[in-house]
């Protein structure tokens, strides 16, 4: 059966990160209204699944927002929902976003009982005002503490977030914060640069000069120093940001990298797939605003805002953009797959793959047409 995959955003926050442009609300004063949430998911879910039944659910991600604020017995609604409709694999893998709140940190045994097999968190940085100053409600202890209880819970199925190129922070003041998250790193990491996205605090930050972020240069040998540190302790860079111990990669984000197909639900969640009834590669956004997306799924049973046919051309495009992302690049074999048989070579400006290739920016296997 054709491997599938499920997003599901949950949209509330404790605290809105300085830095964050994921969509996200902070928790009402009323609180959260989880019993209409989770009906609003459930009647999205069989919408957008019901075609989908001759697939299987290869993962389930939990993202957000912050979706470890949820009540697990939701979580457990939802993939037994989804598990009635579209098969979960054997070995499918279920994550579940956290950040290492003492309050998160306590429901995490509930999560496991719930159907998570996999805990991802948000630790982003081990200096305490550095998290203070972006609006995180955790300290660098309660991060690496919640890596421990997670390793105890999920063995070998943990991974967490790092950030570098923050404020003031130097090389050798990163380097000893990798070295330290790496005594208590399990099988998977996760190492981004710091962004600044329009829109954020951060971004108005910036712009307005009151931050001072680090140089290029800089952040390049951050990154570097991430890369040499990482494999050295045994974690192969599967991804431009992310380690794993082999075997244990993210089986969710691969499929995004190599095309797999997915549905997501929850507000502004995005979807790619094939419609069974057109043959037709299909993307879709849902609405960002929560309380519009929950009213259409209540009436309309979805909350999608935008649907689009992807072109073929769009669809090569984003095959040859995403494998790149990947040590492994892209194959011959994956990319016919949505080239209608096209060759990686026919496709490609040999010219300049070859020039890429002499800079040393590009490796091309020619014997199975890799890049």
């Amino acid at each position: 059966m054709v491997p599938f995959s499920l997003y599901v955003h949950w949209p509330y926050c404790t605290f809105l990160c300085r830095f964050c442009a994921f969509s996200k609300a902070r928790v009402p004063a009323k609180g959260v209204e989880h019993e209409r949430i989770t009906s609003a998911l459930l009647k999205e879910l069989r919408t957008s699944l019901a075609p989908h039944k001759d697939k299987v659910l290869q993962s389930i991600y939990f993202g957000g927002g912050t979706p470890s604020l949820a009540q697990p017995r939701n979580i457990a609604q939802i993939i037994e929902a989804a598990n009635s409709l579209v098969p979960l694999a054997s070995d499918a893998e279920i994550t579940l976003e956290s950040n290492p709140t003492s309050a998160e940190v306590g429901k995490m045994r509930d999560f496991k009982q719930a159907g998570v097999t996999r805990y991802s968190i948000g630790i982003q940085t081990l200096d305490d005002r550095t998290l203070a100053r972006m609006g995180r409600l955790h300290t660098g202890a309660e991060g690496l503490a919640a890596v421990d209880r997670a390793r105890a819970l999920f063995p070998g199925k943990v991974s967490f977030d790092m950030i570098f190129g923050f404020e003031g922070q130097t090389l050798d003041q990163w380097q000893k914060e990798l070295e330290t998250v790496l005594k208590h790193a399990d099988n998977h990491i996760s190492v981004y640069q710091l962004t600044v996205e329009p829109g954020t605090p951060l971004f108005r930050d910036r712009n307005a000069q009151r931050v001072v972020l680090p140089s290029g240069d800089l952040s390049a040998q951050m990154y570097e120093s991430a890369v040499e540190m990482c494999t050295a302790k045994g974690f192969r860079h599967y991804e431009v940001s992310n380690y794993a111990v082999p075997g244990s990669e993210s089986m969710h984000n691969m499929g995004y990298w190599q095309g797999r197909q997915w549905v997501g639900i929850g507000p502004s969640a995005h979807s790619r797939f094939i419609d069974p009834s057109s043959n037709q590669r299909i993307s879709s956004v849902r609405l960002p605003d929560i309380q519009r997306w929950a009213q259409h799924c209540e009436k309309f049973g979805h909350g999608t805002a935008k649907s689009t046919v992807i072109s073929d051309e769009d669809a090569k495009q984003e095959a040859v953009v995403f494998g790149l992302r990947m040590l492994d690049g892209i194959t011959d074999r994956r990319f016919a797959g949505v080239s209608g048989g096209q060759s990686l070579k026919d496709y490609l400006h040999m010219d300049r793959v070859q020039q890429y290739v002499d800079d040393g920016y590009l490796l091309w296997n020619s014997a199975d047409a890799k890049l």
